[in-house]
């Protein structure tokens, strides 16, 4: 019988069986007598094994029965799951993986699985040398990330009727793009109506508005796919870096339900991988430091995602060491990054902010997992590609928090039209704290010739859009009010000066490609109801 129809749903159930399995024997060896986990696991191994003979993959029943067989040990109370054996087990989960990623690509050079299965045959928990530490903290993070749902035929199911169907993500992404069409067309549709003064026809577009609303949110809700679809793999990332520093590590997530668009999940997940890498070497003493300092020997790293309206606050916290903004901004100032007098204006902040610029550092020592100063700058670079934004705040001696905010999705998004000269711009709303009409005697000029408005005890920067776009200023009508939109920008508020609001819209954003990719300040564009081109403003790089 040709059992190559069946190889993607093999490979789809194989990848679920394997997620779960890295995720629960992490959860084992803090929780040793949870029975119902350990039988889950048996379940998941038998499962793998049954699945893998009945299409006649060998090697991958090989593995997958002599692991069956040592969780059955741990099932009857014969063996403990100790670390040594939890490392065993992990290093069979990755071989596994490898093994089906060659199935799917229908290899047939598969791994040499001869060392892995004469180790778990010959397991003795009494033995002095414990099996070989899979140490390398990356090998599970591509295979299992493109392994998840994230990149497998999407699961839409009807929850009245329990039954799915699979449709291709491609097909998924198409409906987004057809969607966000749509929606511009009816805007241009719109200002048709509108300038041919049809009033009969205002009906009928209320009503298609309401449709491609309802259609907007029914393609977004098969987008969407809860977080713990790239969440399994990070247990075991932290898991795997504590062994190797020696540190003990209290790792939990909360909010995995919480859904977000699969594009976003996509582009987020190594952003998240490079702060929790930072948090486990960085962050967290060794056990004997934390001692000396009056803390629990073990650390504690917190994953928390949370929905708020349009956007999701992904906040990863540790109660670490935490960072010194003097010893950062001293670090900038010997690099180049920032002058003194900038240092000296610098909250604390902005200081921790500082860690974010390319090339920053402060590791003494390059090792494997941080210290060449990458990494950071590309989480803040990732975070706001997808028009979110990055705020840290750090307490010395008390822990770090890193907070990415990013919206539901990237394709449609809410945003504010504004006018400055002869462009109308977009700034995404997950960046706008509010509005503000200022006369020219409430701006301040500060010593240096940067302006300042105070807003509610605060004193903000005050950038002009016309400047910045190299547009001429607009000459000073007498009682005429500033139009000021005050935004987040990495945890900083700034405030943009425009010429004019029009108020919030919903747009279909398209990427740009080069060479208007290489403009600063913006990061897509959107078509306005006339046909015009407005661009979307990257506030971060505005400011």
């Amino acid at each position: 019988m040709d059992m190559f129809p069946y190889r993607d749903l093999f490979v789809s159930e194989a990848r679920g069986h394997l997620s779960a399995f890295s995720e629960l024997i992490v959860h084992l060896e803090e929780s040793s007598g949870d029975t119902a986990a350990i039988d889950e696991l048996f379940r998941h191994a038998h499962s793998l094994k049954g699945m893998a003979a009945t299409m006649g993959y060998e090697q991958i029943v090989g593995v997958a029965h002599l692991m069956e067989d040592q969780l059955s040990r741990v099932r009857s109370g014969e063996l403990q799951l100790l670390p040594a054996l939890a490392d065993l087990l992990l290093e069979g989960g990755d071989t596994l993986t490898l093994l089906v990623s060659q199935v799917e690509s229908g290899s047939d050079l598969f791994e040499d699985t001869t060392g892995l299965i004469e180790r778990l045959t010959a397991y003795d928990p009494t033995a002095e040398t414990p099996p070989p530490v899979n140490t390398n903290p990356s090998c599970e993070s591509a295979a299992t990330f493109q392994g998840s749902a994230v990149s497998a035929p999407h699961q839409f199911r009807q929850t009245d009727s329990f039954k799915s169907i699979r449709i291709k993500t491609e097909t998924l992404d198409h409906l987004v793009n057809i969607t966000g069409e749509l929606i511009t067309n009816r805007y241009l549709l719109d200002e048709s109506i509108r300038l041919a003064d049809a009033v009969e026809c205002w009906e009928p577009l209320k009503q298609l508005t309401a449709l491609l609303r309802n259609l907007r949110d029914q393609v977004f809700k098969a987008r969407m796919l809860p977080f713990a679809v790239i969440a399994e793999r990070f247990p075991r990332l932290v898991r795997d870096l504590a062994r190797k520093q020696g540190k003990v590590v209290d790792f939990q997530i909360e909010g995995k339900e919480i859904e977000l668009d699969r594009g976003i999940l996509e582009e987020i997940a190594e952003p998240i991988v490079h702060i929790l890498r930072n948090a486990v070497d960085h962050g967290l003493e060794t056990a004997d430091e934390r001692v000396m300092a009056g803390k629990p020997h073990g650390g504690t790293i917190k994953l928390t995602v949370r929905r708020d309206k349009d956007h999701v606050d992904i906040i990863i916290s540790d109660d670490g060491r935490g960072m010194d903004p003097d010893h950062l901004k001293l670090k900038a100032v010997q690099k180049g990054i920032i002058s003194p007098e900038r240092a000296a204006q610098m909250t604390a902040q902005e200081a921790c902010q500082l860690v974010c610029k390319p090339g920053f550092s402060t590791s003494a020592t390059v090792t494997d997992v941080s210290g060449r100063g990458v990494g950071m700058d590309a989480v803040h670079e990732a975070v706001h590609m997808l028009a979110g934004a990055l705020t840290i705040q750090s307490q010395c001696g008390q822990g770090s928090h890193f907070i990415m905010r990013l919206p539901i999705t990237v394709s449609i998004i809410h945003a504010l039209i504004v006018q400055c000269g002869q462009f109308e711009m977009a700034f995404p709303l997950t960046v706008v704290m509010r509005t503000l009409e200022l006369k020219h005697s409430e701006i301040i000029e500060e010593h240096g010739g940067g302006l300042t408005i105070r807003v509610d005890g605060s004193t903000l920067p005050l950038r002009s859009l016309r400047r910045i776009l190299y547009l001429p200023q607009a000459p000073e009508t007498e009682g005429a009010l500033l139009p000021v939109i005050v935004c987040d920008v990495s945890g900083t508020l700034i405030a943009f000066e425009v010429d004019r609001i029009f108020g919030q819209q919903e747009i279909f954003v398209r990427p740009l490609k080069s060479p208007l990719s290489y403009l600063r300040g913006v990061s897509g564009a959107t078509i306005a109801g006339d046909g015009r081109v407005l661009y979307v403003v990257d506030a971060s790089a505005l400011a």
